[in-house]
């Protein structure tokens, strides 16, 4: 992995118990890390008998970065004002991880 393609910020939010004012313990995602990463292109597989228009992939992002101990699956992602979970978390041979994130509607 070439540190030069890291040009995004992403936000890393952890799960986190909180207590709010009146002592009610619920859990809430905190913003934990700053890291880069590397947004890469995702394209609709057209062969197969599948269609480029046929496939939904406007909601969902591929981020390359380094390998963290604090990446899981329970993290969530904000990236341009906007957040997403984690679907996949692929280890590569080149100490990076592949990223594939899905949009939270709300």
């Amino acid at each position: 992995m070439r540190a030069g393609l890291l040009r995004e910020t992403i936000h890393i939010y952890t799960p986190q118990v909180v207590i709010n004012e009146t002592g009610e313990k619920f859990r809430d995602y905190v913003e934990s890390y700053k890291i880069k990463a590397f947004r890469k292109k995702l394209s609709a597989s057209v062969g197969k008998g599948i269609n480029a228009s046929e496939e939904f992939i406007g909601n969902t992002l591929v981020f390359q970065t380094r390998k963290y101990s604090f990446l899981n699956e329970d993290i969530r992602i904000k990236y341009h004002d906007k957040f997403y979970k984690v679907i996949l978390l692929d280890i590569q041979l080149d100490n990076s991880y592949l990223i594939t994130c899905s949009y939270i509607n709300g």
